[in-house]
């Protein structure tokens, strides 16, 4: 039997890279998941995309022996560009030796593949805070209180919308989580009716009907006016990804290394205006 070489393994290591750097970067996907997602309408090409925002109608009276009234269209567009293109490379000496060594290659797949999924979160979380219509002050850094989050849920439903439905969640910093599982309306049992107790869990789960998330996306430096929350709707964010996780890699015979390179492109864009009320985002500032 033949010797695994530097070239005949160049046939699987590719794949390999490929596919252990994809998973990496789906596991580190998660606030991606939770907003509307046309990267099926821009994997052919194309840099911008328009989406129609249908206007609210009111219905009129219709009075017997007269004829309907046809209203014009007042619809806008959201344009989504997508214009967001970020890499990680990195040439690793000796690659059969790396294969050897299964935890060397995962840790290099490992942070290539968050990476990228960390690019395209922060990215995400960056435009969620971009939403100024309904921010909500909170009175001490760091501090949610339970009123102070329903201040802000009620601004949902002044905007109609419902936060109850399934896909509304609300992200915090690190620090504001932790507050959040010390305060009893959200970790007593008898007063959550259900049997996981968040102590004994160490996770938070569902405030108000929403999934709650802790993400360094958002910051703990308890600046003036810092986002340290955000309570949005799927339907709030678009977002578009032309090309996935992409993974290359090529063997340089005169570095005796293999370049690896993975990128990823994709946009994000608000449902409405940064100042809109009726975008389905709060956030919550410190004062």
């Amino acid at each position: 039997m033949a010797n695994v070489t530097i070239t005949t393994a160049a046939n699987f290591i590719p794949e390999m890279w490929r596919d252990a750097i994809l998973d990496y970067a789906e596991r580190k996907f998660q606030l991606r998941n939770q907003v509307t997602d046309f990267s099926s309408m821009v994997s052919s090409g194309g840099d911008i995309l328009n989406i129609p925002k249908v206007a609210e109608e009111a219905a009129a009276a219709k009075s017997a022996g007269t004829a309907v009234t046809y209203s014009a269209q007042t619809d806008g567009v959201r344009q989504l560009a997508i214009d967001q293109h970020h890499y990680e490379a990195k040439r690793i000496d000796d690659i059969v030796k790396v294969q050897e060594s299964a935890d060397l290659f995962n840790a290099y797949a490992k942070s290539m593949g968050y990476a990228l999924a960390k690019k395209v979160e922060n990215y995400l979380a960056t435009t969620l805070k971009g939403n100024t219509g309904n921010n909500t002050d909170v009175a001490t850094d760091n501090i949610l209180l339970a009123a102070e989050l329903r201040g802000g849920l009620e601004k949902f439903l002044d905007a109609n919308h419902d936060y109850t439905d399934g896909e509304t969640a609300l992200y915090v910093n690190p620090k504001v989580y932790m507050q959040l599982m010390g305060l009893g309306e959200f970790t007593s049992a008898n007063l959550r009716g259900d049997a996981v107790n968040p102590i004994a869990s160490g996770s938070v789960m569902q405030i108000y009907g929403m999934p709650v998330f802790a993400s360094t996306d958002w910051s703990e430096a308890g600046t003036d006016g810092t986002q340290i929350g955000t309570a949005f709707k799927k339907e709030s964010l678009y977002f578009g990804q032309q090309i996935a996780p992409r993974v290359q890699s090529s063997y340089d015979i005169d570095h005796l290394a293999t370049s690896v390179v993975a990128d990823v492109l994709f946009g994000a864009v608000l449902s409405h205006a940064a100042s809109s009320t009726a975008c389905g985002v709060v956030n919550f500032l410190n004062p």
